[in-house]
């Protein structure tokens, strides 16, 4: 067995497990709990039309840059790997209408697709300002899991509950999103993926073979 597999399969079975405990329910509620981690990996199709991610990805051809980092809560530093990713968290004026479709769509993650749990969890807070991210040539994210600390600063202070990712483009070739190193999660230009941000959704970009892909990302808290 992989390490993904292991993974996936000490993790379900800790679920389950967790689950046939007890929960104090409310009076005539009865809740239907998903069982299965990837129930909690949605896709949600067309959220933006091909000629808005097009303008979009225009738009992004005007701002600022860098290489990715990750943070290292160990060592409190940032480190960049090999084939890093660019990223950015310049403004554009799409960046607000695609924020108000995000709001909307954790909305419906949160008490429609999963309703039972409103009485559990009260939507989130707010969520941060979308990044750019621009994988060229030969550049993927490393496997990783989105526990992320140092985003939040400010009188906005909070650890992520939510990943948000974004799809602009198609048009490229490789850079496909694994989740679990086994399992790819097939991002159609405008569509929107939404997983919880813990360390049970280890995630990665493969290596772009041809093309420029583009997404934004962002986490709700």
């Amino acid at each position: 067995m992989g390490v993904a597999e292991w993974l996936k399969a000490t993790v379900c079975k800790t679920v389950q497990s967790r689950i046939q405990i007890p929960l104090p329910t409310p009076i005539g509620n009865t809740m239907t709990v998903p069982r299965n981690i990837e129930q909690y990996v949605k896709v949600y199709q067309n959220i933006l039309d091909n000629d808005f991610c097009k303008e979009t990805i225009q738009q992004l051809s005007n701002i600022q840059w860098q290489q990715h980092r990750f943070y290292r809560s160990r060592s409190s530093s940032y480190v960049s790997f090999e084939k890093e990713l660019s990223v950015s968290f310049d403004r554009t004026s799409n960046a607000s209408k695609i924020e108000l479709k995000l709001r909307e769509l954790i909305a419906d993650y949160v008490s429609i697709d999963f309703a039972d749990f409103r009485d559990w969890y009260s939507m989130y807070n707010a969520f941060a300002n979308i990044r750019w991210n621009r994988y060229d040539i030969g550049t993927k994210m490393k496997l990783h899991c989105d526990h992320i600390h140092t985003l939040f600063q400010g009188p906005n202070r909070g650890v992520p509950v939510l990943s948000i990712v974004g799809a602009l483009n198609e048009d490229y070739e490789g850079g496909e999103f694994m989740m679990w190193q086994d399992t790819e999660i097939t991002l159609p230009q405008g569509s929107v993926l939404i997983f919880p941000s813990n360390f049970m959704y280890p995630h990665e970009v493969k290596e772009v073979a041809s093309g420029t892909r583009y997404t934004y990302v962002t986490w709700a808290w």
